[in-house]
């Protein structure tokens, strides 16, 4: 998901090769449709620039977006030579998310949208140097000459915690139980060498102060996922190193989407997942069976 996003739109002064002085840069591009749905846009091709550049579209009344801060958008970007669209939220029918730093994304991106303002439609101009540079991006069908052009809808900004933060709550009897370092970080989870309950459980370890997470969320998570079975961690991002972002929306593990639905972030979540809402296949590369209860422990860490 980080690299799903491609920095776009700059400006070149057309005026003087076309013989127009009323318009330049940035003010050639026009950009029509409501807020929040696929906008339409428009320029004469090709669009060049020289400078990032950026334009709000139209107004929000939301927080202003921060450097490291994370960003829920939806966006489009369109290649300045030919017209052409190269990437679309829209078209995937979920928000994308992205932290706003240098070396998490293009330069052009960081330019355009710090400072601007939650519910804002953002009219962004990235000239090769602040994007791709000479290299392009094959894959998208950009040179490294290409002027890029986005349309994003900020949707929300924020800070995600680094983990569980709340009280404490005491889970009852019979439950795997979870080891913590000494910042209240987990590192091993203890299934009970008993038969897994045959009911779906979703015990919070930890309760937040944060929102409550909907059907329509984009959440920041740590987790971990141990199979009842054997014991053994199958997958882990505090093993990995980092958090995931993810929309509620994309879950496919029923079990998963019941236990999240009405957390609030800043909870530590354990699910107890038995096979009828869990993967529905065997994992590979994993001791995970479809047959298999799984349990997961989750922290909820955005957004705020």
């Amino acid at each position: 998901m980080r690299r799903l996003l491609l920095p776009v739109l700059t400006f070149l002064l057309l005026a003087t090769a076309v013989g127009c002085a009323s318009k330049e840069g940035i003010e050639m591009i026009s950009v029509s449709g409501d807020l929040g749905e696929k906008p339409k846009v428009s320029f004469e091709k090709p669009f060049e620039a020289e400078e990032t550049e950026s334009q709000v579209i139209a107004g929000g009344d939301g927080g202003a977006i921060k450097k490291g801060q994370k960003v829920v958008i939806d966006y489009v970007g369109i290649n300045g030579r030919d017209g052409k669209e190269f990437d679309s939220s829209w078209q995937r029918g979920v928000p994308a998310s992205f932290v706003v730093q240098q070396g998490q994304l293009i330069n052009g991106f960081v330019k355009g949208l710090v400072g601007k303002s939650v519910g804002d439609r953002v009219l962004l101009t990235i000239p090769p140097k602040d994007g791709y540079g000479d290299q392009g991006n094959q894959e998208a069908g950009i040179k490294g000459s290409d002027t890029l052009i986005f349309v994003v809808d900020v949707k929300d900004a924020y800070t995600p915690l680094r983990q569980a933060k709340g009280e404490t709550v005491a889970p009852p009897d019979g439950l795997p139980t979870v080891k913590t370092d000494e910042e209240g970080r987990p590192t091993a989870v203890n299934v009970p060498k008993t038969d897994p309950p045959k009911d779906f459980v979703a015990q919070p370890l930890i309760r937040g102060n944060g929102s409550k997470v909907t059907p329509q969320s984009t959440i920041d998570v740590h987790y971990t996922g141990v199979n009842w079975r054997t014991g053994k961690v199958f997958e882990s991002s505090w093993n990995a190193g980092a958090p995931v972002s993810f929309p509620m929306a994309g879950i496919a593990v029923a079990g998963l989407k019941e236990g999240l639905v009405g957390q609030t972030v800043g909870s530590r979540v354990l699910l107890v997942i038995p096979p009828d809402k869990g993967f529905g296949q065997d994992l590979p590369n994993t001791d995970l069976k479809k047959t298999d209860t799984v349990v997961f422990v989750i922290d909820i860490l955005g957004p705020t």
